[in-house]
């Protein structure tokens, strides 16, 4: 045991006490904060300018009241939409050809055609230079989609005020219920950001820390360094000792982002806009997130060793742990689908597989509240697998440590774990 703790020690001295550590701790917070700020501080600063289009009217229905549908202003309170009738003309191929021209010349922003038949097709068409402007072209299609709506219901003897009133729409306020039948209001945004928060830090780190050993592995290889700590100690205490000492160095980031996170609830609205209801959360969820962390930790930091045991070289090393990467990346890509429905019979099952429960179950016990079965048997398989995983690794560590040149094949690592 001492000497394993001698080797925890060496590990967390030799990552912690790095200025890269340090800095990659401090950054990693800075720039998920950026993440989500700076699309809101660039729409705050964007540039504001009027938009000029013309629009040809063969309904007669719409350009007349256009204008008052089109009442946005911009920050210094002049008008947003500027807007031009085109007459009809019984040559309006040619027409449209030349309002095309104006605007690849930028004499104008856009044109608006509106069909005759409006009414009954429900389809305009508004030439632009640029197509992905999803604020002008909601608010034009908003606009057309409310006077022709209006025009229809004048038509039609009703009244225009009443129908109005009777098809006012309803505002949802969504309420978590918790534990207890405690309720909290939550909406899709909190829930989705809290969520990819945590689910992103997990990933960064288990993958860092990781590859991290893996790196440190193959470096005391390719310096001989191997040799002589192995004079020393066991392979197995060598192993044991970079997984936990790696392990402890992730614990310490940790620490280091609570305290950050921390900070950032107390006085973040006072620099940031970021409101502390993204960042409410009951210290069940921190418990949880570091239990999770733990055990997913040991699941690829023994897969990561028994690479670097296995190859020579970095590159070599990223190409076999591309698969491993990949089981982290999974969760990543169906998170979408998890903060849709964290409870569907597939979500469940996957999140019960010991390679990706680390992340998908944990972001289930964010969204929802799993049955204790559930987290208690991924726990349970968590720790299974790692078992196993200890004794596999074990066995490739021992012989691969010491194996120079050419990378093993499959066979030759099945013919290792054979050896007693």
């Amino acid at each position: 045991m001492k000497e394993i703790w001698t080797i925890i020690k060496r590990e967390y001295r030799e990552s912690v006490y790095k200025k890269s550590f340090l800095i990659l701790t401090l950054i990693t917070p800075v720039l998920m904060i950026a993440l989500g700020v700076l699309p809101t501080l660039f729409f705050g600063f964007e540039e504001e300018k009027p938009v000029h289009f013309n629009v040809i009217d063969e309904s007669n229905v719409v350009y007349d009241k256009l204008s008052d549908g089109l009442s946005d202003t911009l920050k210094d309170g002049s008008a947003k939409f500027f807007i031009k009738p085109v007459a009809v003309s019984s040559q309006m191929d040619s027409v449209i050809r030349d309002q095309r021209v104006l605007i690849d010349e930028e004499k104008t922003d856009g044109l608006l055609y509106i069909p005759a038949s409006i009414l009954d097709s429900n389809q305009v068409i508004y030439y632009t230079k640029n197509v992905a402007n999803f604020d002008v072209n909601y608010r034009i299609k908003d606009a057309v989609e409310k006077i022709v709506r209006d025009h229809r219901i004048e038509k039609s003897g009703l009244n225009l005020d009443y129908i109005t009133k009777l098809t006012q729409s309803v505002d949802l306020k969504t309420y978590k219920v918790v534990k207890g039948g405690e309720q909290q209001e939550r909406g899709f945004g909190e829930e989705y950001f809290g969520t990819f928060v945590f689910v992103l830090i997990l990933y960064m780190t288990l993958i860092f820390n990781g590859t991290s050993i893996m790196r440190s592995i193959i470096l005391e290889k390719s310096t001989r360094v191997i040799e002589v700590l192995l004079s020393t100690t066991s392979a197995f205490k060598m192993m044991a000792g970079k997984i936990v000492g790696q392990g402890f160095v992730g614990i310490t980031q940790y620490i280091i982002w609570a305290i950050f996170g921390i900070l950032l609830v107390l006085y973040g609205n006072r620099v940031l806009p970021v409101s502390s209801e993204y960042l409410n959360f009951s210290p069940e969820i921190f418990i949880y997130f570091v239990l999770f962390y733990i055990l997913g930790y040991f699941v690829y930091a023994i897969l990561f060793a028994a690479i670097g045991a296995m190859v020579n070289t970095d590159q070599e090393g990223q190409q076999i742990s591309f698969p491993v990467i990949m089981l982290l990346v999974v969760p990543i890509m169906i998170l979408g689908l998890v903060v849709k429905n964290p409870d569907s019979t597939m979500v469940t099952t996957i999140s019960l597989i010991p390679f990706f429960s680390p992340i998908i179950m944990f972001a289930r016990i964010n969204l929802t509240s799993p049955g204790f079965m559930e987290i208690g048997g991924s726990i349970i398989l968590l720790i299974l697998t790692i078992i196993f995983l200890i004794w596999l690794a074990a066995k490739i560590y021992r012989v691969g440590i010491l194996m120079y040149g050419k990378r093993p094949n499959l066979p030759e690592i099945i013919k290792w774990m054979r050896i007693k």
